[in-house]
């Protein structure tokens, strides 16, 4: 007669941790959840800054066919009134620019071109309205999330201050984690809001030296012998 042993199967269970992302971005308490709101809401701010400041100089940069050389026949032939009528018609720097110069027309050349810069300078600032939150929200994104990072890893290591005994590195690795997710955040939004800046400022750049292209060839004009 065969002894027979009873066989006990031994199975082990491994705890497969699900990737959650809106876990890790909002488990950091309250202090790390405010920061990442803070992040969310400048990205959101830096994208409207970007898309408003975008179309509004894609919109003063529309070029108008023929406005110099009308501008010109209109001085020519002495019809200067006309000519500021025709320069209100159109919605454009250079054009607002241009009408200050012809009311200023039978004044010293001196007087009018001032007159132009000053007009210069009203539209070079609305162009460039609210590009300084657009790059304070670039450097500022990284720096809440550097902040979000070091205020998780303090609260980690005060957590692990408290545990007794052998320290799990599933505890420890759960606070990193969490704590780097805030400077991720912070560069994913500072980044293009970086770039967005950049391009703005290169578009306001080639607007102005259009623009005051347009300006010297209209002084041009006036001073141009008949």
């Amino acid at each position: 007669m065969f002894l027979q042993t009873p066989t006990s199967v031994i199975t082990t269970t491994t705890e497969k941790h699900v990737f959650s992302l809106w876990e890790i971005l909002f488990s950091g308490g309250i202090v790390g959840n405010i920061i990442m709101i803070a992040i969310f809401l400048l990205g959101i701010l830096a994208l409207y800054i970007f898309l408003e400041r975008y179309f509004f100089i894609k919109r003063a940069s529309k070029a108008t066919p023929n406005f110099l050389e009308n501008i010109k026949d209109f001085v020519q032939e002495g019809k200067i009134q006309t000519a500021v009528d025709y320069c209100k018609t159109i919605d454009s720097p250079e054009a607002r620019m241009i009408e200050k110069g012809l009311a200023r027309i039978g004044r010293p050349i001196s007087d009018i071109s001032n007159a132009m810069q000053n007009q210069g300078q009203l539209e070079v600032s609305k162009l460039e309205k609210n590009l300084n939150i657009l790059a304070s929200a670039s450097g500022a994104a990284p720096m809440l999330g550097f902040l979000g990072t070091v205020v998780g890893m303090i609260m980690a290591f005060f957590e692990i201050s408290n545990v007794t005994g052998a320290v799990s590195p599933k505890l420890l690795a759960s606070g990193i984690y969490t704590a780097m997710a805030t400077t991720a955040v912070g560069l994913f939004i500072g980044i293009p809001a970086y770039f967005f800046y950049n391009i703005l400022v290169t578009n306001v750049d080639r607007l102005v030296l259009k623009i005051q292209t347009h300006v010297n060839e209209f002084l041009d004009a006036l001073n141009k012998p008949l």
